[in-house]
C-alpha cells in the first residue's frame, strides 16, 4: 500500500535536499551562527527555562535570563533552583557548541554514551553540590546511572 508507513531513508534525504535547495535559492541560506547569535540566545533562555520548569523549577523566564546573562540570582528562590538552571544551560551550551564545531569528543557517531554522561555531569553537578538526591548512593552522582527506585508523587484530583 503506497503512502502508508514511514518513508524510506532515500525519500527523507531527497526531501531534505529539496528543502535545502529551496532555502538557499529563495533566502540565501541560513544565517551564520554569529549572525544568528540573538536567536540562539533566545532559544537557550527559553530551553533552560521550560526544560527545568517541567521538572518543577519555579524560576520565571526573567529570572533565568538574569542568571544566564548577568550571573545574577534575582528573586528569593532556593539556591538549588538557580543551580539547576545554570547546570542545564551550561550543558545545553556545550551541546550547541558540539553541533557547530565538534571537539575531541566527536568520533563520527551521532552520540556516544560518554557524551551523554558528560552532558548529565555538566547539567547535574551544580544542583547536586547543594542538594544531592536524598536516596542516591555515592555511586549515583552526576554522570552516573541511577540505582535507586523513584517513587511517583500522588495524583491530585482527577484526570
Amino acid at each position: 500500500m503506497a503512502g502508508r508507513g514511514r518513508p524510506s531513508r532515500s525519500t527523507v534525504y531527497n526531501r531534505l535536499a529539496g528543502a535545502l535547495t529551496e532555502l538557499n535559492e529563495r533566502f540565501g541560506g541560513l544565517p551564520s551562527p554569529r549572525e544568528a547569535q540573538e536567536i540562539w540566545d533566545d532559544i537557550w533562555h527559553q530551553e533552560a527555562h521550560h526544560s527545568t520548569a517541567l521538572e518543577g523549577n519555579t524560576l520565571v523566564l526573567r529570572e533565568v535570563q538574569a542568571l544566564l546573562d548577568q550571573g545574577r540570582a534575582v528573586g528569593a528562590k532556593p539556591l538549588s533552583e538557580y543551580n539547576e538552571v545554570q547546570g542545564y544551560a551550561d550543558a545545553a551550551r556545550w551541546v550547541y557548541g558540539q553541533a557547530l564545531e565538534p571537539d575531541a569528543w566527536h568520533d563520527g557517531r551521532l552520540v556516544t554514551l560518554s557524551e551523554i554522561r558528560h552532558i548529565h555531569h555538566a547539567a547535574m553537578t551544580p544542583v547536586w553540590n547543594v542538594a544531592p538526591h536524598p536516596d542516591a548512593s555515592d555511586r549515583e552522582g552526576p554522570g552516573n546511572f541511577r540505582e535507586h527506585d523513584i517513587e511517583l508523587p500522588p495524583l491530585r484530583g482527577r484526570w
